[in-house]
């Protein structure tokens, strides 16, 4: 999307090739997009830096899938965070998945290991960090990191939230041996039952966003739709003017 690239996935996809790169040992990190992340990408070139180099930077929010599709890709659909960490617990049995969880509370994830072992029983937690909520210092980083590579997890679940998930992935991935990172956000506080998806006509309708900001934050709510729809709204109407340029340019040929 303008400079910003999203993959071209579906869940059943996005789990094979995670699927294929956990097997093979290969580090990697995976992003997961929303219009927020999008159009910070626009305005942070480092930002837009870490999402483009990343091994799959996944669609959290349909109004990228729409953008997608209209541009001509046929097979895309929304994968979000959350759904993507519950399928990967619930295969780690199978698989031989481990896990290692970074962010949140310490109350929080004692709440994520009671409910995985309720509910994704034979996933391995290798270790979960609660850091400090301020910037960490650099023997700090380097603690984590040399943490996650002694105990080799398949998958890193990064919950701090946009954006200082991603740029503590960039920051720490050239340094990571075999583990795939992937920033979710709130998922676990979704994970939990704490947060929970809306109906599914109000997913499919794009206003997820609405149905939460709106409930829990009204005021902010107005602000950040304010800021973001005339920013994202100006990213769909170039994508769509250069889709019909595209279309006449082939018409003529």
């Amino acid at each position: 999307m303008g400079e910003v690239g999203i993959s071209v996935v579906d869940m059943d996809r996005a789990l094979r090739i995670l699927g294929e790169r956990a097997e093979s040992r290969t580090p990697a990190y995976v992003c997961v997009a929303n219009v927020d992340a999008t159009v910070l990408s626009q305005r942070d070139p480092e930002f837009r830096r870490i999402q483009n180099e990343s091994y799959l930077t996944l669609p959290d929010g349909m109004p990228l899938v729409w953008y997608a599709r209209m541009m001509g890709e046929k097979t895309i659909e929304r994968v979000t965070g959350p759904d993507l960490m519950m399928r990967l617990l619930g295969l780690s049995k199978d698989r031989g998945y481990s896990h290692y969880f970074y962010g949140d509370t310490d109350d929080t994830l004692q709440r994520i290991r009671r409910r995985i072992e309720e509910r994704y029983a034979g996933a391995t937690i290798l270790r979960m960090h609660s850091p400090p909520f301020r910037p960490p210092t650099e023997e700090e980083i380097d603690r984590t990191v040399a943490e996650i590579n002694e105990l080799r997890p398949t998958f890193v679940w990064v919950g701090l939230g946009c954006p200082k998930q991603e740029r503590w992935m960039g920051r720490v991935f050239p340094r990571i041996e075999s583990s795939i990172l992937i920033g979710v956000g709130a998922a676990f506080r979704f994970l939990i039952g704490e947060y929970r998806h809306p109906p599914r006509i109000v997913q499919m309708c794009g206003l997820e966003g609405i149905y939460w900001r709106g409930l829990h934050r009204p005021a902010y709510c107005a602000k950040w739709y304010a800021r973001h729809v005339p920013a994202f709204g100006s990213l769909f109407v170039r994508g769509f003017a250069r889709r019909l340029a595209k279309m006449g340019r082939l018409g003529h040929a």
